[in-house]
Formats: structure tokens, sequence, C-alpha cells
């Protein structure tokens, strides 16, 4: 899948469930911070044209290329292969995500995504610049050497992977009984959750039963939909740029504004 391709299916994607999140919203009282999310956004985008070849699905493609992929999906039935990709690649994003959880150096980076005080689809790509760097060399690369695959099964990834946009929205959507099965805004919504009794739990990117497996999975209550976020103040856009050592500049800047004038 192009580039300019994948960015028009965001854009088409997050167009849709902002138009649906004015119409049947969580919370009708928080303010996701649009600015910000566009800013970290943007500097993602920056990063991939610069990293170039060393980027995601550019990335598989070269690795399967030079040799790697111990496993050879293709011989399968496509469905199948793709269905084994997926599941691969998200058990990756369970464990990086788990990851940034529990290393402070990861969280530095990670809770920039947390710090949103109103979760809505612009959330989804609220992310520091570096994140999707460690990913590509991480999760992107595991999976690349360890599986063999065709064009259109890590365009079905991609395709699939724009749930994420799905999740993140400020949607009263949620499957119930059948939580486990699928994620939900409802569900995600809690592991962006300010309530202390939902901290560290549904960690899931697509597929729950990792959260289930590993005992992390909190089932919604019916109508629970918490507020979200990190921090009570506004952070801004110059921020989001230098957020893991945003609290140097803060400091500074309260020291300046400490000192007597003349």
């Amino acid at each position: 899948m192009g580039g300019y391709f994948g960015i028009v299916l965001m854009a088409t994607t997050g167009a849709v469930l902002l138009g649906l999140e004015r119409l049947w919203p969580a919370s009708r009282t928080q303010r996701g911070e649009w600015v910000n999310n566009s800013a970290a956004f943007l500097l993602i985008l920056l990063a991939q044209v610069l990293l170039g070849a060393f980027w995601a699905t550019s990335e598989t493609r070269l690795v399967n290329g030079l040799g790697g992929g111990l496993v050879d999906l293709r011989g399968l039935p496509w469905l199948a292969g793709a269905a084994i990709y997926l599941i691969a690649m998200d058990l990756g994003e369970y464990a990086f995500h788990r990851a940034q959880h529990a290393f402070p150096w990861l969280w530095a980076l990670h809770s920039l995504h947390h710090s949103d005080r109103g979760l809505n689809v612009t959330t989804t790509q609220r992310h520091f610049w570096l994140d999707p760097a460690i990913k590509s060399v991480s999760i992107w690369l595991a999976v690349a050497l360890l599986f063999k695959v065709s064009q259109p099964m890590l365009t079905f990834y991609v395709v699939v992977s724009l749930y994420n946009f799905v999740s993140h929205a400020n949607l009263r959507l949620g499957f119930g009984p059948v939580s486990w099965l699928w994620n939900s805004p409802q569900y995600h919504r809690l592991h962006h959750s300010t309530d202390e009794t939902h901290y560290n739990a549904n960690f899931a990117a697509l597929l729950p039963i990792f959260d289930v497996v590993t005992g992390a999975y909190h089932r919604p209550r019916p109508g629970e939909f918490p507020a979200t976020g990190l921090e009570d103040r506004a952070v801004g856009p110059l921020e989001v740029m230098v957020w893991p050592i945003r609290g140097v500049f803060r400091r500074g800047k309260a020291s300046l504004e400490s000192q007597p004038i003349g």
C-alpha cells in the first residue's frame, strides 16, 4: 500500500469517525487536544519520510526480499496466511505496549499518548515521533524475520489496523459479554481511564484475548465510560516535540518567572 494512499485512507476513516463522535459521544464534556494531536501526527509523518525504506511495510518487503522470513506464509490459502500474520503482529503490538507501561524510558515517550484529556479519534496518532521508529526496529523487524508474506497480506493487516481509529474514538460503543473477542471504544477507554481501578488493564490493540491470558482483562460494565487523561493542565505543540524532556524546559521557565525583575 502506497504511503499517500494510506494517508488518504486514514484521513477518510478519521473524518467519518469525527462525524459519528458528534452524534453518539461517550463524553460530551471532555475536549480532546486536536492541535497537539495533529502536531504529533505531522512529526510522525516527517519521521516516516526521513526513514524511508526502514519503515513498517517497506521494511517488511525489504527484509523478506533479502531472504528474511523463516516461515513462508505465501504457500497457505490467502486468508489463513493473512490471519496468522495479523495475530503475530497484534501479539507484537501487545508485548510492546506492555513494555511501554513497564519500562520508565518507554513510558516517558508513551505518556504523550495517554495525556490527552479527551480521548477521541485524533488521539490515535498522538504518539511521540520516536515511538513508531522504535516499533519499526522491534515488532516489524521481528515479525519480518519470522514470516515471509505477500503484499496482499501486508495490505490486509494495514487496512484492519485502521480499526485503531475506532477503538480510540469518543463513541458510546461496547461489545458487552463478548468484549474479550475484539477491541471496542469502551474497552480501550478503560485503558486510558483516570480511575485507578482501571490502571494496567486492557492493553490490547485488536485482540483482547491477550489481556485475558495475561490477567490484564477488565470487562467494561454497562454504561461505564470514564474520564481520560493524565494531567489537569493543557500542553502546547512545542511540548509535544520534546515530550520526554519537557520537564527540563518547564522547570527552566518556572525558574525565570520566579526571578525578580530589575
